[in-house]
């Protein structure tokens, strides 16, 4: 049995309201993380910002065409959803290769610019409490004396490698970023096919109307 056109109307309505929902969750989430990452990593939680804040806006422009029930709105929120969906699953990849590859790409540029007279690695290893790559004895393996950032205030080394930290600290503060973002994409694809089978609805009855 076919689904009835109120039926529809109110999926896409339904979705259209979690988008929203969603669409909040995404900003303030983002926003309590981009202040605790690194100033270099927070393009991506920024442009997250900035697709929550759209979806927020456009959710409620389906809302409205829906219960106008005009073709026009209905079809232009539904090509409009479509884009942010594809941004949407973009930035998905683009967070999970950046966050789990970057790391380890910038202490390796860092450490191999470390010398005896050059501490290349002296804001990782400040700011994260760490030593080295993986572990101190990186240092002892390049046959580098080890920089005063790999010791704390009581002259003690640091014994875990920077990479450790700064994953675990990533798995801590992007957790919710990610769980939001896969979230959004999944009312963003109930959104968009709704309001598509509305908007095919709508045309449907028009046509009906004119014979």
């Amino acid at each position: 049995m076919g689904w009835s056109p109120l039926m529809i109307k109110y999926l896409a309505f339904l979705f259209n309201f979690l988008c929203a929902v969603l669409g909040i969750a995404t900003i303030v989430i983002n926003v309590i993380a981009i202040e605790k990452i690194d100033p270099r990593d927070q393009l991506i939680l920024g442009i997250y910002i900035a697709v929550g804040s759209i979806v927020f806006l456009l959710s409620f422009f389906g809302c409205f065409g829906a219960i106008k029930e005009s073709i026009c709105i209905t079809w232009a929120y539904a090509i409009s959803m479509l884009v942010m969906l594809i941004i949407s699953i973009v930035l998905l990849f683009v967070f999970r290769m950046h966050f789990d590859e970057a790391s380890l790409t910038k202490l390796k540029q860092a450490f191999g610019q470390q010398t005896a007279d050059y501490d290349a690695m002296a804001e990782f290893q400040t700011l994260y409490e760490c030593c080295g790559i993986n572990k101190l004895k990186d240092y002892t393996d390049a046959s580098i004396p080890l920089p005063s950032s790999c010791f704390d205030k009581n002259e003690t080394p640091y014994k875990d490698g920077c990479r450790s930290k700064m994953e675990t600290l990533h798995e801590e503060l992007l957790t919710g970023p990610r769980i939001v973002g896969w979230t959004l994409m999944v009312m963003e694809i109930g959104a968009f096919t709704f309001t598509t089978i509305l908007g095919v609805t709508f045309r449907n009855e028009q046509r009906r109307l004119e014979y």
